[in-house]
């Protein structure tokens, strides 16, 4: 530990002030953890683990909104006096250290108590963090000290994560070497829904990896993106009817179509086709009739044989999932399928894992949800507004049932972010380099972190690869700004 400086006027129990030793400020930066002994270096009341945020030159001859002489000598090229010149940083207090760990502060952080700053070499802060606690150390580390790794709380798991930021800041980097080993450290087993494909199939094994249409949705899900598809059956009750009735059985047909045809999406296509027209011919009243037959028209036009491919899968979601028992890991490639059929299979699934949680099972599985917002946005609606309520049923139930939602997305709030009754379920959250639209108001980044000390700005030019860590997973009570090194030829 090193005497870096000397608690200022006017702290209280839960903020303080530092003024840094002359030459100090040099290499003193913003995130350094420090040791404060209140009330003296030989018999300190407490000491005081705390972090080093809004740094502030003071030289109260440079005012800029007053004519000083030494603004005159300034303004003409000279070089003003830094004799009253003042650094400070402000202490966000994380605890007082003690034999159980760290616990909140009560008293007053006296002014002149010395403030240390905690080194390398002979000082490990993140244990006096963990100390009393139920943690997995990670590969993460303090951002500048690479022998500090990160604890997470692993008691705190299933109550969920949110992983922001704006696009190139490194979220699917974080991600895959930093949260999806910790959860299988702990005996998570991880099901990835990769939305473009790209983001970690790559990295997988060929046996790790299935691709969505392969699966088998059920026949409410393939129900539902048939509806997205055709605005809703072109909105006649009749023909909805009729689809139902030729969904009701699907898989069955599936598996004829793929045995007895060289093109199955086709045999099936006209199957459909011709069943539902067939049907619409036996409504008697003949208004009704035409009107039916209306609305199959701008059906067929709008729905084609290759529409039929993602929801043509054999494999169901009960043997998709115990193959992800078996393995331990899979993940979902949804690259070049069309939306709808990513949502009806998101249904399939969700569905499918709220039952077992209904019936009292403990899951033990992380389910990582790329792109969420596609899931859950905003204002969601149609098809979103189905897959954004399941979120929040797999998120209250899951908590119980250990099932952990990680959800990533590049923005928090409004157009580009979570949906707000979906994020108010998220405990933990990882913000990384935020888009503008996050900056601030309700809801956004700021509104989170501003009670720390961080700032938007600050937030807005993070270096990729760093993220604020806070919320329950998080040892500390005070977000801390980590990062990692990704494995060597990491892609």
């Amino acid at each position: 530990m090193k005497l870096i400086g000397r608690v200022a006027d006017g702290a209280t129990e839960t903020k303080a002030r530092l003024i840094l030793l002359k030459g100090m400020e040099n290499y003193i930066v913003a995130e350094d953890l420090v040791l404060i002994k209140n009330g003296g270096e030989t018999n300190p009341i407490n000491e005081i683990l705390g972090v080093l945020r809004e740094g502030l030159g003071k030289n109260e001859f440079l005012s800029y909104t007053s004519y000083r002489p030494d603004v005159a000598y300034l303004r003409y090229g000279g070089e003003p006096s830094g004799a009253r010149e003042v650094y400070s940083f402000a202490i966000e207090p994380i605890g007082v250290i003690t034999n159980e760990g760290i616990e909140p502060n009560r008293t007053i952080i006296q002014p002149r108590s010395p403030v240390y700053l905690l080194e390398d070499k002979d000082d490990k802060p993140l244990e006096y963090i963990a100390k009393g606690k139920d943690v997995v150390w990670s590969d993460a580390y303090i951002e500048g000290h690479p022998n500090w790794k990160v604890p997470f709380d692993k008691n705190f798991i299933p109550y969920h994560v949110g992983v922001y930021g704006s696009t190139g800041c490194g979220k699917s980097w974080f991600t895959r070497y930093i949260l999806i080993p910790l959860y299988r450290q702990v005996g998570y087993k991880v099901l990835i829904l990769d939305w473009s494909g790209s983001d970690y199939v790559p990295l997988l094994k060929s046996d790790e990896i299935v691709k969505l249409s392969e699966i088998a949705l059920d026949e409410e899900s393939i129900m539902s993106y048939f509806s997205n598809k055709t605005f809703n059956f072109s909105r006649n009750e009749n023909v909805r009817e009729f689809f139902d009735e030729f969904i009701d059985g699907w898989h069955a047909k599936v598996k004829n179509a793929l045995l007895n045809s060289d093109n199955p999406y086709e045999h099936l296509y006209k199957e459909m086709k011709n069943y539902i027209e067939g049907a619409v011919i036996t409504i008697e009243h003949k208004i009704s009739r035409a009107a039916a037959q209306r609305a199959i028209r701008r059906v067929f036009r709008k729905l084609k044989p290759s529409d039929l491919q993602p929801v043509m899968g054999v494999l169901s979601i009960e043997e998709l999932f115990m193959e992800l028992e078996r393995k331990g890991m899979l993940a979902i490639d949804m690259g070049g399928a069309l939306t709808e059929a990513k949502l009806g299979f998101f249904l399939s699934l969700s569905k499918y894992l709220y039952s077992l949680m209904e019936s009292g099972r403990n899951l033990k599985v992380a389910l990582i949800i790329d792109e969420a917002p596609q899931y859950a946005p905003w204002d969601a609606r149609g098809i979103q507004a189905e897959t954004c309520e399941m979120i929040k049923n797999l998120a209250a139930l899951g908590r119980k049932r250990m099932l952990n939602l990680t959800l990533i997305s590049q923005g928090i709030k409004g157009e580009i972010g979570v949906n707000a009754a979906v994020r108010r379920n998220l405990n933990t959250h990882f913000f990384g380099r935020i888009h503008p639209l996050d900056a601030s108001g309700e809801g956004g980044a700021s509104e989170w972190l501003s009670p720390y000390g961080i700032s938007s700005t600050h937030l807005l030019q993070l270096k990729p690869g760093r993220f604020y860590f806070a919320g329950a997973m998080n040892p500390s009570p005070v977000p801390l700004l980590i990062t990692y090194n990704p494995p060597t030829g990491a892609r």
